[in-house]
């Protein structure tokens, strides 16, 4: 990553919500691999196979469960870990969501998903990793046999995602019940005049503060879920990391949750619901954003 790069994606001012919240973006779910079905063999638009060697065409991808819009990982790993702390990654990480249609972040139908990796062996961690420098294989390539069914493979963290999403739940439940509240007040006060439309007005600017309290604890429990999958896993050296059954078993069931919520649509909808917070509040305006984005 240049250096003009890096202080673009750390300067960058924030986009205006009507052009970050495009219908690419507000419609793009991110998939990942290990939950989902097997095919034949790695992506190939990803992958050159000869034999049953795969050589890297472009991008990662290295199990065969992947979709055909699953995203591309691509993990950077700084030279200096100096100044590098949990608020940096994510302001590049926002730089380069917020941007990816801009710089074209795309390989063919897979969305390229960039990540500062400060932890050197938790890479190793994962189904596949594949060394872009050096040109090979760290881990994998995975190939699952087509009769995996990840349902039940997962089964038992079934208990363990309802417990995850149940706050949300409600959350989500008391959002629609106040966008419906606010639409029924906003009419309401069309029939009124005077000290009537006062105090009705009075209800619907209560109404916005409880949308962006809502808001606000959705965006908490999106944190929550985060922290959990990247505390999930840190070894100390590569041996622990490839040999430590338990802490693999760990961080491959908390991973799983966490993309078993993201196939549930839960962090695509809080993610746009966060972005109508940039200003720090509700405007009548983006009520019925909301109420859209509550049915994506």
């Amino acid at each position: 990553m240049t250096d003009r790069l890096y202080e673009n994606m750390l300067n960058a001012d924030t986009k205006p919500f009507s052009k970050r919240l495009g219908k690419k973006s507000l419609n793009r779910d991110v998939f990942e691999s290990n939950i989902d079905f097997p095919r034949v063999s790695l992506d190939p638009v990803i992958w050159i196979k000869k034999d049953d060697t795969y050589t890297l065409r472009v991008g990662s991808i290295g199990t065969n469960q992947q979709l055909s819009d699953s995203d591309v990982d691509v993990h950077i790993v700084p030279k200096n870990l100096n100044g590098w702390d949990e608020k940096n990654v994510k302001k590049v990480i926002d730089w380069f969501n917020n941007n990816r249609d801009e710089i074209d972040g795309w390989i063919g139908k897979h969305p390229i998903e960039v990540y500062i990796q400060l932890n050197l062996n938790q890479d190793l961690m994962s189904d596949s990793c594949y060394d872009l420098l050096q040109n090979k294989w760290l881990v994998g390539p995975k190939i699952v046999p087509m009769s995996t069914d990840p349902y039940d493979d997962f089964s038992h963290i079934a208990q363990d995602i309802k417990n995850s999403v149940e706050d949300a739940d409600k959350l989500f439940s008391e959002l629609k019940r106040d966008v419906i509240d606010f639409e029924v007040i906003k009419q309401a006060m069309g029939e009124m005049s005077g000290k009537d439309k006062e105090r009705l007005l009075q209800k619907l600017q209560s109404k916005l503060k409880e949308l962006e309290d809502g808001i606000e604890a959705l965006y908490k429990e999106r944190g929550e879920w985060v922290s959990a999958r990247h505390n999930a896993s840190k070894p100390v050296t590569p041996e622990q990391a490839l040999k430590d059954v338990k802490l693999a078993k760990n961080w491959k069931d908390i991973n799983a949750t966490f993309k078993f919520i993201n196939r549930y649509q839960y962090l695509k909808i809080i993610n746009n619901l966060e972005k109508l917070l940039d200003d720090e509040k509700i405007s009548l305006e983006e009520v019925p954003i909301i109420k859209r984005i509550m049915r994506s």
